[in-house]
């Protein structure tokens, strides 16, 4: 009988069980594959490199890892407790999160605008739509045309913030919107 055919060992056997069997058999190669994507699309989309492309994956296979992880935590909580009780540890704990908890506040946005935090659209929500198009790969002209197809009333001498608050917008949305219709 070759390795192939030889049926999975019993449980009184040879200590096999079902949960043993999805941690070294399943769990372990997914977390590998989802972490390895999810590092690969989270570094396209930071590049916005086919962003649009990666997007979807990202998300879904990061929410997919997300829930290994937990079940791993879960899993080996006495351990994680325990790891926790050492200083070095707690130190390293406590200054990612810090660390993670600033640098989102800093970076993020609210209200979902699909924008892309940052201080670039900070300035470029405040520069005219005339300054900004080009930038956008966009002639002014162009610019008012693609947020007139949008719903959006503008003139190339105002700011994004201008356009985008009559719209109910702030001004990254507004040219993240132009962003997205520049020619390829």
């Amino acid at each position: 009988m070759s390795v192939i055919d030889t049926p999975p060992p019993t449980a009184g056997k040879t200590g096999f069980s079902f949960s043993r069997l999805m941690t070294r058999d399943v769990v372990t190669p997914v977390t590998i594959v989802t972490f390895v994507v999810s590092t690969v699309t989270g570094i396209m989309l930071l590049l916005h490199w086919n962003a649009g492309l990666v997007r979807f994956s990202h998300e879904w296979l990061s929410v997919v890892f997300s829930a290994i992880a937990i079940w791993h935590l879960v899993k080996n909580w006495r351990a994680f407790t325990g790891y926790l009780k050492r200083h070095a540890a707690q130190a390293a704990f406590a200054t990612s999160l810090i660390v993670s908890i600033v640098f989102t506040g800093m970076t993020g946005t609210t209200g979902g605008s699909g924008a892309n935090p940052g201080a670039v659209f900070g300035a470029l929500s405040a520069a005219s739509l005339e300054a900004a198009a080009p930038a956008l790969g966009l002639t002014p002209d162009k610019a008012v045309e693609v947020l007139k197809v949008a719903g959006i009333e503008a003139a190339p001498g105002e700011t994004l913030t201008a356009i985008g608050s009559r719209a109910g917008r702030n001004g990254a949305a507004v040219a993240s919107l132009l962003a997205s219709k520049r020619p390829r």
